[in-house]
């Protein structure tokens, strides 16, 4: 052992913090600045904004909070009239500031951080769905808490009786309706919201522009289809506002007490928190969030964690120091938006529960804020998406200044004789043609075109059962570099089998396995039939897989009294007794309380009562060994508890360990029996074994990921041992790699942790106990050198993670998060923590879970896929119907296929604008420019319908091992993009060479000559030689662009592609060597003045073949090649890796983890 770590070294981010931004919790206190209304600086501001054309207003609408800054004067925040609030993300929005006047302000009502509000009149404001009081003390406005915050559970028993009307009315005015609403917008707003974008800000301009240059046919075609745009994003915005308003749409009336007696049928929409409702015995959906008082709830919690098992939950305990905790004391809670199915209570008594939190502060209303204000996206391809955008918009900038010079300086002789530049001869035609080349260089159609890829994909994966809520992860797919997984129900079987049981004989374990069904009565029985939460619903046994089967074994039956106190003199939750076969006739044990399983404990509790000995209450715990051992009186532990433990985990089986005691306590009292009170003094009863197998899909599943060098982690809440056994059993650990248990453990009179290090041999046995040398599988002992960081594996359990992560360096940590390959034991804040701690090395990280337990990591992984019945389950973006990790490749090559469709597209559209934009500057310069069909043919023919089509590839059936590209503005890009340009301007300067050269001397050739300087687009040859080489140019780079294996199927199976391309090669070929008086009418329609040459246009024929040739040789092999990237590289100057995980994997030296 040895101490490692410096806690005053701790650093970094607060995880939890890092987790509630991730779930969309906002800050109690955001920053925020207050306002007040300027007279003065709205004379001066709206003048400004509304005379350019409204320009000032239309950006007032995009930036609110600046247009606030810009009318509004700073003000104190006590007087203000307006705030504008910041979220985490620094997104700033400005709110209205309300007021709310109470007829008695002796009424507190309780902000966060323990602030209490008590005045006649309230100022609040909402914000993101969520109220904030305004407090003079902290001079800020502070998120109004609900009736939890800050309490004991001893003080939320207090509030058993009830609201007084004037505590209702003043929480009413202060909390709201308690409604969760989420309208839909009239359709004019929705229409009124779409258009004023900047995009279509944009077509504006340009359609202005065109219509000025008469391009009338190409504006209209581009009306049409913004109007066909603006109609679908418009229908598939309704369609999910419409579903969303039906998910979280809830009518519902509930029985409410007052003033401790009096009951009230009312609206669910009027409950506020303090409210005591009654939850009658055929249950209800919860309207909001509240805390079960009395008696016990069997609460369907489907719709906010995807689990359709039945969960028992129980009262609240009465502990006086203790403080509430929603999370914590979650079996005690009743969430909104979940469903009550059956209640149970003390004879004619009500189950009561409080109402702690309504409308978008419950449960519900977070997961419908997540929804409505989901975290930015903040993906490196976007981000060079508009870096790339503006390099365009540059070289449009350097197009007009170009265009304005050249135009200035370039004469044209008048018929007097006279010369006059043409931009003073005829400014708005030479003017307008600048503007022309920005509306070429940034195409309008470029943000919903690099979209295409991903809804492919998306409709792709629901094909296959997998639905996505949050379509710009798929993306993030495509960079996944590790994968974490549970272990139950995720890569083994859900369904468990119980295989047997060992009982104590004197102070240990016994070795050989019984049938439970054959034991006389002991503790291990009793607890099988008793310490569960299985209910009977609609007349099946329903509950937890695990304790169904482990019931099972026993052969026993359970029933639910109604409401019969003749045999136990009160309402049991339920009754168990054994079968008539056993000769246990009238043993019957009536199971008094439940403490349900807490994955933070990990273990449940029962109190029961049997009926021939009713003065005494059985305790009766089943857990986590561990854990039970540690509430064992040592004396009763077996002696060989380890070694038996250690034998059952490394053959892979589960093991659940019994303890129990006996009480003698009056039955009214246990009610309110705090369970520490219950689980202590405790005598070690026995282990119970059950198999959980693999799932056949999930070695053959794992096996692909290693073999695309993606890394594959094991985050669950089993035994260390048992996880470490399934893991090599999967593949995870390799048979010939070294698994390392690494414990960190605080000692009291230290600061610094210790760090021990215990090596396990290929059964998963420690080596003999040795620390500091290891073992490796062949028993040979290593030496320093001899192990490779990538021969071993960490593996870890929850307790030693938390004191790594908290007390120990950020380095040690760091390696233990490349190196971990098993978290066992681990909490459910816990594995989110681990996904966090993993993307800020800069993994790209996915997360496969099943069970309410992974809801944080699965909103925390860049691509959480939650195995679930449902089609899409809100605790992760992506959804699979099938319960077997298949989906994972399947959503990784989704993810690999769209963003290699997301850069082809964008390469395609930018070099499409480049190409147009040389095209135009080269007509511009002759004198001349494109004509309207001529703009109309090339960006519908050759820009949209191929976009539409060149994402159709599907994805590449093999998960190979290199990642796609994840960057535009990079030097391979540039580089991509330079060698393109050059090869666009070269060869239509080559065809304009062609036809001018004196070399071939065309004897009816006659260079153009501007004769009309006021005639917009005059019909010549050069029009037509650089028209046609660009369309060529355009099919040429689609083809090449077209990328597919190793991410995508090849382009031979796209066969819309191929048909387009094709189509597009013929006519194109057709308009070159068709002969004048063949199709006089397709060729005036396109602007075209062919050559009366056949030699000549078969010559350009052979000149657009061989730059087709050229642009698919150069991106299929040689951009592609080994020595290209290496060429890349070396122009990168790269010398250090970019991510922070290579870096921490470069330092772990040859010694590491035996001297440090």
């Amino acid at each position: 052992m040895r101490p490692e770590g410096d806690p005053r070294q701790r650093k970094g981010s607060n995880y939890s913090d890092v987790l509630h931004t991730t779930e969309n919790d906002f800050n109690p206190i955001p920053p925020q600045s207050g306002y007040e209304f300027s007279v003065v600086k709205a004379l001066l501001i709206y003048p400004l904004a509304i005379l350019p054309l409204g320009v000032g207003l239309l950006l007032a609408y995009w930036y609110r909070a600046l247009w606030v800054r810009l009318t509004y004067s700073p003000c104190p925040l006590s007087m203000a009239t307006t705030v504008v609030m910041m979220d985490a993300y620094g997104k700033q929005r400005p709110c209205r500031v309300q007021t709310a006047t109470f007829p008695d302000a002796r009424n507190a009502v309780a902000a966060n951080d323990g602030i209490e509000i008590s005045a006649h009149t309230v100022r609040l404001l909402k914000y993101c769905k969520l109220r904030y009081l305004y407090s003079s003390d902290e001079d800020k406005f502070v998120l109004l808490s609900g009736h939890d915050h800050g309490r004991t559970l001893a003080n939320i028993h207090e509030s058993i009786t009830g609201l007084s009307d004037g505590e209702y009315e003043q929480r009413k005015a202060t909390y709201g309706i308690n409604s969760i609403d989420v309208p839909v917008k009239p359709l004019l707003v929705m229409l009124y919201q779409e258009v004023l974008t900047p995009f279509y800000a944009f077509q504006v301009f340009c359609l202005v522009i065109w219509y000025y240059e008469e391009y009338y046919y190409y504006g209209t075609f581009i009306i049409l289809s913004s109007l066909f745009s603006i109609v679908y994003s418009l229908y598939q915005t309704r369609t999910s506002a419409v579903q969303l308003h039906e998910l979280v749409k809830l009518a519902s009336t509930v029985t409410v007490r007052r003033d401790g007696r009096e009951l009230y049928e009312i609206s669910g929409e009027t409950l506020v928190p303090g409210d005591i409702i009654v939850i009658p015995p055929t249950g209800l959906s919860m309207p909001c969030d509240a805390v079960l008082l009395t008696g016990t709830a069997i609460v369907n919690e489907s719709s906010l964690t995807g689990e359709s098992i039945p969960v028992t939950k129980t009262p609240l305990p009465q502990t006086v120091d203790e403080l509430y905790n929603p999370d914590r004391h979650k079996q005690h809670t009743l969430f909104g938006g979940t469903r009550v199915i059956q209640t149970r209570f003390y004879n004619n008594s009500s189950v009561l529960a409080v109402v702690t939190r309504t409308a978008f502060s419950t449960s519900k209303g977070s997961m419908v804020r997540s929804i409505l204000y989901q975290k930015p996206f903040n993906s490196k391809f976007y981000r060079d998406a508009f870096i790339f955008i503006g390099a365009l918009g540059m070289i449009a900038a350097g197009g007009f200044i170009f265009s304005f010079i050249f135009y200035s300086i370039t004469k044209f002789m008048q018929p007097d004789g006279t010369m006059i530049s043409f931009l003073k001869l005829s400014p708005d035609v030479y003017a307008l043609r600048g503007f022309d080349l920005i509306t070429i260089v940034v195409p309008p159609a470029l943000p919903v075109a690099i979209t295409i890829g991903t809804i492919y994909a998306v409709a792709r994966l629901k094909s296959a059962n997998i639905f996505c809520i949050a379509q710009q992860r798929v993306n993030l797919c495509g960079k996944i570099k590790l994968v974490c997984f549970d272990k139950t129900g995720t890569i083994t079987e859900e369904s468990v089998k119980t295989s047997g049981v060992l009982l104590m004989a004197g102070n240990q374990i016994c070795s050989e396995a019984q049938d439970p069904a054959s034991l006389p009565p002991c503790p291990v029985l009793l607890a099988m039939a008793t310490c569960h939460t299985l209910t009977w619903i609609n007349g099946e046994l329903r509950g937890d897989p695990l304790e169904l089967d482990m019931f099972n074994a026993t052969k026993w039956s359970i029933y639910e009294p109604e409401n019969d106190p003749t045999k136990f003199d009160l309402l049991v939750q339920a009754v168990v007794k054994p079968p008539p076969t056993s000769g246990l006739v009238g043993m019957e044990m009536g199971i008094m309380k439940q403490f349900p399983f807490s994955s933070e404990l990990q273990r449940m509790c029962v109190l029961v009562r049997a009926l021939d000995n009713p003065k005494v209450l059985h305790v009766y715990v089943k857990g986590a060994p561990e854990k039970v051992k540690d509430l064992c009186r040592p004396e009763t532990v077996p002696v060989n508890f380890k070694e038996v433990l250690r034998s059952l985990t490394q053959k892979g089986l589960r093991v659940l360990a019994v303890a129990h005691h006996s009480m003698e306590l009056q039955w009214h009292k246990s009610e309110n029996i705090d369970r520490d009170m219950v689980e202590c003094d405790l005598e070690f009863g026995g282990l119970i074994i059950m198999k959980n197998s693999l799932k056949p899909e999930t070695t053959p599943v794992i096996s692909v990921l290693k073999n695309a060098n993606i890394r594959t982690v094991m985050v669950t809440g089993d035994n260390l041992l048992t996880a470490v056994c399934v893991a090599r059993e999967c593949g995870m650990i390799p048979r010939h790699h070294q698994a390392i248990v690494m414990k960190a453990e605080i000692q009291a009179h230290s600061p610094l942790p210790v760090i021990s290090y215990e090596p396990l041999n290929s059964d998963g046995s420690v080596s003999d106990g040795q620390e500091m040398e290891m073992q490796p599988i062949a028993a040979e002992r290593l030496k320093p050198g001899d192990l490779k960081p990538g021969d071993f594996h960490l593996i870890i359990d929850g307790k030693s993670f938390a004191v790594v992560k908290d007390y120990c360096s950020e380095d040690l940590f760091n390696k233990l998060l490349v190196k971990g390959a098993v978290f066992a034991r681990m909490s459910p804040d816990q594995k989110a923590e681990l996904v966090l701690g993993l993307q800020k090395l800069g993994y790209g990280v996915g997360m496969c879970g099943d069970g309410a337990n992974d809801c944080g990591a699965l909103k925390a992984a860049h691509a959480g896929i939650s195995l679930s019945e449902a089609e899409a389950s809100v605790a992760s973006p992506f959804t699979s119907k099938v319960p077997n990790i298949t989906c994972v490749p399947k959503v990784i090559m989704e993810g690999r296929a769209a963003l290699t469709t997301m850069f082809s597209v964008f390469k395609y559209m930018a070099l499409y604008a480049l190409t147009q934009f040389i095209s135009a500057t080269i007509l511009y310069v002759v004198g001349t420019n494109l004509g309207d069909f001529q703009y109309l043919y090339i960006d519908f023919c050759l820009a949209t319908i191929f976009v539409l089509v060149m994402g159709l590839n599907g994805p590449y059936p093999v998960l190979v091992k290199q990642r796609p590209e994840g960057r535009l503005a990079s030097i391979n890009m540039l580089v991509r993009i330079v060698i393109h340009i050059v090869l666009i301007v070269g060869f239509q300067v080559a065809a304009l060479y062609y036809l001018k050269s004196p070399t071939w001397a065309w004897s009816w050739y006659k260079p153009f000559v501007v004769t009309d300087p006021t005639e917009r687009v005059p019909v010549c040859l050069e029009n037509t030689i650089i028209f046609t080489m660009a369309n060529f140019q355009y099919i040429g780079l689609a083809l090449a662009l077209s990328i597919g294996p190793p991410y995508r199927k090849p382009t031979y199976t796209n066969l819309p592609f191929l048909a387009l391309l094709a189509i597009m090669c013929f006519c194109n070929t057709y308009m070159i060597l068709t002969p004048p008086d063949w199709l006089p009418q397709l060729l005036d329609f396109m602007g075209l003045q062919p050559s009366p040459s056949i030699t000549f246009r078969v010559g350009i024929l052979l000149l657009v073949f061989v730059y087709i040739a050229l642009v698919f040789l150069l991106e299929t092999f040689v951009m592609s090649s080994r020595t290209f990237h290496q060429v890349i590289k070396v122009l990168r100057f790269k010398r250090r890796p970019n991510n922070p995980y290579k870096h921490v994997l470069a330092s772990i030296g040859p010694t590491w983890p035996l001297k440090g």
